[in-house]
């Protein structure tokens, strides 16, 4: 064998090759070159990084890396090759100039029982420290790609993230402990090696430790250290190893990661425990080791501190025990004591009297008679276990806490957590202003499942924005989303309210909820204790209405009225649920209590706005539902349809145009109303109201009503949508089970059987295809599809890296009746990003044209659907993102205007931006990011009425940011009032905001019959002249009742006038204010009757 040293090392070694020799360190694989002379050595150059320098009588430490079979040549001396040739067969192999060979483990002696080690000797600094640093006996390895799979080890505080081995501690404090952290490119395995020098046989052993969380990666899961011995290893990676699955260190699930670094453990728990059968025989060897789990996510930093192992007899300890480690007391009146709780008192070998001392507003006793804060037990009467009892006593109100602690002789203190919360019964209003650590006023919380619990927020009401993401006032509030949905039922409970005395016990708060989930509940009960499980008591929901469902915005619930609930202990509670399909975030504030010596006025309300009937045959019904609730009722409700198309029942068999609902079956409870349309008028849309009232209410409840009778077979009916990450391999997008989406997106297009499909957010186009092919087959007609070829960031199908998980732009069609399409990506460049609408449109998402020929009833248009998904709001950018999204749109218009100006052209998708106002903060004025559209007369914004119906195109945000613009050539075939948000194709589906899409699909129709008579008729209908206007208007319909409404608008939403009477009457109305109007466009809409009336007029 030919044995060489690598040129880097000739060069610094050949020189003095023969006054050296090589030794081998006592009990290692270090080999040395040692000087022979006395002289002073002192060498500018040396091997590789590990550049040593030294004098003489030192030893040179030279690491070879001699990979096992290699050939290398050795200069001179032939001594030298013989010594490593010799080593070479005894076994050596380790590593070739500047890398470090590993060490064999010297095992640590045990001699005199137990052994203990606390690692406080590793280092406290640096982060390549040699093993060398290590406790005797103790070792570590580490495996993987990562450069720092070294086998040195780093000191940390739990602010490092990489893959390594650690002596962890607070900087610079010499308080250690032995460490892993695991990474996908690195795994470490710490642990140690004992040899029996007791002179006998150890049977038995025990270990324990306490194991440490230094740094917490994810959440919502658990991380873990496996301890495992070995008999007949002679290394941490040989030999076979045993699990001891009782000496596992495994952490608690946390909410939120630490990774910036601490000064003590996050987490610690005490381990311990007897290698049952396992014999160590004398001068035999056993091993341990720790093997970090791979958790979900990134993992955590955890450690091993004060370990010790031990053998021989367990001689009997002196104890204590408790029955349980805490008690909780409910809501008590300040000044008054609590009826007494129980635990019982274990002693074992007790040498002397256990003393017992109670803390804060609580008393302990041992006969349930006299009590106070201390008190002495014999051992006489700790023979067996003893009951105690403990009072507690609060002076003031809120959260109390306390302790009760027992000592004695030779045994561990035990201690036992009192809580327990204070009632002013006198209180009545609840701010939660000092709601900081813990639950204030009196209230308090109760889990039955899941890790969420009610508790304080910064971000209490600010009466001066209740749309305000501020931090405010404290209040209180609960989320059940954390990294993901999550399975929840929490109880939000009051003190006990005495309403005996009160005259009309009302009730009022304020809520606010975000994002997609079930609704607030609130119940009563005259029977719950005050604490513990709100199960053991009858509990009775109350008719309150809460704001919609993810309206983010602070809404009052006032003066419900509990006169049937009157007793000296009543509770309320607000329950949350949550679902691992759909958590909204729900915040409580100002919450209060009154005595009134009225009644409080009945209230009405309904659980929809609109009710969208769609396509109807004439002479044909279709029935929908609402429900209408009320509270307090002097008398009955009626409800009145304005439009003889739609009839009313409740019981889904007989209709009429008026429906009574007597307060018998309808207070203080939801009732359901069958709402019938049946049209008689063909190819005519029809619109009317619901309207409920009843005696003294201040105000009645109106549920709009449309459909049409206009043939699906001779119209075109479009539908644009948000699909939301559909398909996409990110689990973090979108809804995690992709199939499912898939199946979903299926029902939901097939619901809404439409000719154009314009769809935004498709990532998988195999998933499409076959979503397309199955929508064919379910409608029995042809659909084609058509994809963009670009995205944001990503202008290239070859791109795959880009394309692949990008948001697309895409058209479904039918075939038979859209032909001759071509697509087109608007405003694209060659280079994409050199493009001016690059940035403006979202980063590369430019709009996306099919142009097409659509043949309705005979008659053939081209038409230029456009698809869009502009720039997305955030907070943090928000203003930015408007001047995109401005920017973006007035390239598109400057585009339309001088290419497209006289094509038939609709412009559909994800507006990220409403049309009656803006979503974006700091901004003035704040005016639509698409006002350029709407200011002028040639588009015309067909969905602005649903935004200013009050719908929402969400489920989590209570706008319409999908929207539809025609411009006035396409406009004239829009299907007036046919504009609706699709939501009960969502309600097809369980769960739909979180397994299909957080958007609702926007569907309008279209009609190339009868255009100059629909015109005709609009104009004649509405009448407005002279237009533009200066000082004076007028407008006339053909109806003549006195309950007409008028509704003037700006073009970007904000009401100007509204009125209600005769047309002479509004006349008069609009008169008086259109003077003071500023020039511009407006939108004005007359409501009568029989049809809604919609115009616009140009103020100059």
């Amino acid at each position: 064998m030919e044995i060489k040293l690598l040129a880097s090392c000739q060069a610094a070694l050949q020189p003095r090759l023969q006054e050296y020799l090589l030794a081998k360190a006592h009990g290692t694989n270090f080999f040395f070159l040692r000087p022979l002379r006395t002289a002073l050595l002192n060498y500018s150059s040396c091997c590789g990084a590990n550049c040593l320098r030294t004098t003489a009588f030192e030893n040179i430490r030279l690491t070879l890396r001699l990979p096992p079979g290699g050939n290398f040549v050795l200069l001179n001396p032939p001594s030298l090759l013989r010594m490593i040739k010799r080593l070479l067969f005894l076994g050596f192999a380790s590593s070739l100039c500047c890398a470090t060979a590993q060490a064999q483990v010297t095992p640590a002696a045990l001699t005199t029982s137990p052994y203990r080690q606390n690692f406080d000797v590793l280092a406290t600094t640096g982060t390549t420290n040699a093993k060398t640093t290590l406790p005797a006996g103790w070792d570590f390895v580490e495996t993987g790609t990562s450069a720092l799979a070294d086998n040195l080890y780093a000191a940390d505080n739990g602010a490092a993230n990489g893959g390594n081995t650690y002596s962890y501690g607070a900087t610079n404090d010499t308080d250690r402990a032995l460490g892993t952290l695991l990474s996908g490119s690195l795994t470490a395995t710490i642990g140690a090696a004992f040899t029996n020098s007791t002179g006998a046989a150890l049977p038995n052993p025990r270990i324990a430790y306490t194991g440490e969380t230094w740094r917490i990666g994810g959440t919502t899961r658990a991380d873990k250290l496996s301890f495992q011995y070995s008999l007949d290893a002679t290394s941490l990676s040989t030999g076979t190893w045993v699990d001891a699955t009782a000496l596992d260190y495994s952490n608690t699930p946390v909410t939120t990661a630490v990774t910036g670094g601490v000064s003590t453990p996050i987490q610690t728990a005490t381990i311990t425990g007897t290698l049952t059968g396992v014999t160590i025989p004398v001068g035999a060897t056993v091993w341990i080791r720790w093997n970090d789990f791979n958790a979900a996510g990134s993992d955590d930093g955890m450690a091993v501190d004060d370990f010790s192992l031990s053998w021989g007899a367990v001689a009997p300890t002196t104890s204590l025990a408790l029955s349980t480690s805490a008690l909780v007391f409910g809501g008590q009146n300040i000044s008054t004591t609590s009826a007494a709780q129980t635990y019982s008192l274990t002693g074992t070998q007790l040498t002397g009297d256990v003393t017992v001392t109670a803390t804060g507003p609580f008393t302990v006793s041992k006969d349930n008679t006299a009590f106070s804060t201390t008190l002495t037990l014999t051992t006489a009467e700790l023979s067996a276990a003893k009951t105690l009892y403990v009072k507690f006593s609060p002076t003031a109100s809120g959260t109390a806490t306390g302790s009760i602690t027992h000592t004695s002789a030779g045994a561990a203190s035990a201690v036992l957590a009192l809580t327990g919360t204070g009632v002013d019964p006198t209180q009545t209003t609840f701010n939660f202003n000092t709601c900081t650590n813990g639950l204030s006023d009196g209230w308090l919380q109760y889990s039955v499942t899941g890790p969420q619990t009610w508790g304080c927020t910064t971000f209490g009401r600010d009466p001066a924005a209740p749309t305000g993401t501020a931090a405010a006032p404290n209040g209180v509030q609960i989320n059940g989303y954390s990294g993901g949905n999550i399975e929840n039922e929490d109880w939000f409970i009051s003190p006990g309210f005495n309403l005996s005395t009160y005259t009309y016990p009302l009730f009022s708060f304020w809520s606010r909820t975000a994002f997609s989930g079930p609704g607030l509940k609130l119940r009563v009960s005259t029977n719950y204790s005050g604490s513990g499980a709100p199960s053991a008591a009858t509990w009775t929901d109350l008719n309150v209405r809460f704001p919609e469902n993810g309206s983010d915005i602070w809404t009052e619930s006032p003066n419900f009225n509990l006169a049937a609930y009157k007793g000296t202990k009543v509770y309320l509670a607000f329950v949350y649920t949550s679902s691992t399909s759909e958590a909204a975030r729900w915040t409580l504030d100002d919450i209060s209590l009154t005595n009134s010596a009225t009644p409080p006025a009945p209230t009405l309300f309904a659980n929809v706005k609109q009710v969208a009937f769609g396509y109807q045959a004439i002479n044909t019904n279709g029935d929908r539902t609402l429900s209408v609730s009320a509270n307090d009722l002097t008398g009955d409700i009626t409800l009145t349809s304005s439009n003889a198309a739609f009839t009313l029942s409740k019981d889904g068999t007989t209709f009429a145009s008026t429906l009574t609902l007597t307060r018998a079956e309808a207070n203080g409870t939801a009732k359901t109303v069958t709402v019938r349309f049946r049209p008689t008028q063909a190819s005519t849309s029809i619109t009317g109201t619901i309207t409920a009232t009843t005696p003294g209410a201040a105000a009645s409840t109106t549920v709009a009503v449309a459909g049409d009778t206009y043939d699906p077979a001779k119209t075109l009916e479009v539908v644009n949508w948000n699909m939301e990450w559909f398909g996409s391999p990110d689990p973090t997008l979108g809804p995690t089970n992709k199939d499912l989406q898939k199946t979903n997106a299926t029902t939901v297009l097939t619901f809404l059987k439409a000719d154009v499909y314009a769809l935004e957010e498709v990532v998988d186009t195999v998933r499409l295809k076959a979503v397309v092919a199955q929508l064919s087959t379910n409608l029995g007609v042809p659909y084609a599809y058509k994809i963009s070829q670009y995205g944001s960031y990503a202008d290239n199908p070859q791109d795959v890296a880009d394309y692949v998980s990008a948001q697309k732009l895409t058209f479904i069609y039918r075939t038979d009746m859209v032909k001759n399409p071509a697509f087109l990506g608007l405003l694209r460049c060659s280079e994409a990003d050199n493009c001016p609408a690059f940035r403006p449109w979202a980063s590369g998402r430019f709009p996306y044209l099919m142009s097409a020929d659509v043949t309705l009833d005979g008659v053939t248009k081209r038409v230029n659907f456009i698809v869009i998904h502009a720039k997305a709001n955030s907070t943090a950018t928000s203003a930015d993102d408007y001047a995109r999204r401005a920017t973006g749109a007035t390239l598109l218009k400057n585009l339309l205007d001088t290419s497209y100006a006289n094509g038939n052209t609709l412009i559909v998708g994800d507006y990220n931006d409403v049309l009656n106002g803006t979503i974006a903060t700091g901004v003035t004025p704040a005016v639509s990011s698409y006002s350029v559209f709407l200011n002028d007369a040639n588009y015309v914004p067909i969905s602005l009425p649903l935004a200013q119906a009050g719908l929402r195109s969400t489920a989590s945000y209570p706008t319409v940011i999908d929207n539809v613009i025609a411009n006035k050539n396409m406009a004239q075939y829009y299907i007036n009032g046919t504009a609706s948000v699709r939501t009960d194709a969502a309600a097809l589906i369980a769960n739909y905001a979180s397994t299909t899409s957080d958007h609702y699909p926007i569907f309008t129709r279209y009609s190339f019959a009868n255009v100059l008579a629909t015109k005709t008729a609009r104009t004649a209908s509405l009448g407005l002249y002279p237009n533009p206007v200066t000082n004076a208007v007028r407008f006339e319909v053909p109806e003549t009742g006195a309950n007409l409404t008028l509704d003037v608008h700006t073009v970007d939403g904000r009401l100007v006038l509204r009125g209600t009477g005769s047309v002479e009457q509004l006349n008069q109305q609009l008169n008086q204010r259109v003077a003071g109007l500023s020039s511009g466009l407006y939108l004005i809409r007359v409501v009568g009757t029989q049809q809604t009336y919609t115009d616009r007029f140009e103020k100059q």
